[in-house]
């Protein structure tokens, strides 16, 4: 029985012993697969098992808009402005006219440059060549700051005194110096015509935002070609500025005309007014514009009028009217616009007055153009 006891209690050791050694065993196999998963992490994503990094608050670099919002800054600094703070919103009009300024007619020099053309006739076919081939030396209608030119001209050609075959060139951007190369037929032009018919050229600066402005033009006799005789005849002129160029003393006002025929209605938008000569004793006016719409015996339609500019020469006025314009009314009415210096005292005087008839050129292009907007200077006489 001793022997039987002894026997168990020695097999309950080895059980034991076996016991703690499986033991250590799995848990070194469960230590191994825990180092080897905590490398194999930590080579995917080292940051993980990394300490936290200490987190430092900075004061903001931008300063805050109101509500207490941060104001981000522009990608794009503005070329107007040496700072970093955002740049407001300026009208594109506006720009225009800080970097650039459109000079009157009484700057403009008396020599507008050059045109040279080529002419040549087919007695058979009645056809008239006319090749014009460059400009030279074109004054500038409006000076920049930076010094680039802003002149985009064009060719108009009319053959006159019929106003027949109107052509024109493409535009040539940012030069004085322009090079057409180009060729019109003008089909139909008999012997006669080639005999006692005028050639009109106007060089023309075209404008994108307003009416395009007239920077020289000439005549050329047809028959001072003697184009019977020579099979090609080359010309050189010189362009002279238009008769209407001369600014009076008095000044001009900017005018926009529209036309709409299906209402018979002609919109008079008086934008602005510049030089005006009439003075008070501190050397300014205080003008407004006057407008009635009149009948060619003189008998007055409709009466309008714009509000009173303080101690200006060159008042804006941005003001609309409309005229209602009945077709049997159209061909017989005057346009009459009085620009007048206010005075509190004694009689107010005229500045100057401006005539509109349906023969002038601004109100022929606004007819033949119904609901097109077309702006252009007037002298005041």
């Amino acid at each position: 029985m001793p022997h039987y006891q002894q026997g168990l209690a020695k097999s309950a050791g080895h059980e034991w012993f076996y016991l703690g050694v499986g033991g250590a065993v799995g848990l070194a196999v469960l230590v191994a697969v825990a180092a080897l998963l905590a490398v194999r992490k930590r080579r995917q994503y080292p940051s993980l098992l990394l300490p936290p990094k200490q987190v430092i608050a900075v004061r903001g670099g931008f300063p805050k808009g109101p509500g207490g919002l941060k104001q981000s800054p522009s990608p794009l600094q503005s070329p107007l402005s040496n700072d970093s703070t955002p740049s407001p919103v300026v009208p594109l009009q506006t720009l225009l006219e800080d970097r650039t300024r459109k000079l009157s007619p009484s700057e403009l020099p008396s020599e507008r440059g050059n045109i040279a053309f080529t002419l040549s006739y087919d007695p058979h076919t009645l056809t008239l060549l006319v090749s014009i081939i460059n400009c030279r030396n074109l004054c500038e209608m409006v000076v920049s700051r930076d010094g680039q030119c802003l002149l985009d001209p064009y060719v108009k050609l009319q053959l006159l005194p019929e106003r027949e075959h109107r052509v024109k060139t493409r535009i040539v951007r940012s030069t004085t110096n322009p090079v057409y190369e180009e060729q019109f037929a003008m089909y139909g032009v008999t012997h006669e015509q080639v005999n006692f018919a005028t050639l009109h050229f106007q060089v023309v600066a075209f404008d994108r935002y307003s009416r395009d402005t007239v920077v020289g033009e000439c005549v050329y006799r047809l028959a001072d070609a003697e184009l019977q005789v020579h099979s090609e005849m080359r010309v050189e002129l010189p362009l002279l500025p238009r008769a209407t160029d001369t600014v009076a003393a008095r000044g001009e006002l900017l005018l926009s005309l529209t036309y709409q025929a299906a209402f018979n209605n002609l919109t008079v938008v008086v934008l602005k007014a510049r030089g005006l000569g009439g003075r008070n004793d501190a050397g300014t006016a205080d003008p407004f514009v006057k407008l009635y719409l009149r009948k060619e015996s003189g008998e007055r339609i409709v009466k309008k009028r714009t509000h009173v500019r303080r101690s200006t020469l060159n008042p804006v006025y941005n003001e609309s009217f409309v005229f209602e314009l009945p077709d049997d009314r159209l061909e017989h009415s005057v346009i009459d616009l009085q620009v007048i210096n206010h005075d509190r005292v004694n009689r107010n005087d005229v500045i100057g007055r401006a005539l509109l008839n349906m023969e002038d050129a601004h109100v022929v292009e606004v007819l033949e153009n119904p609901g097109r907007q077309v702006a252009q200077w007037h002298h005041l006489d």
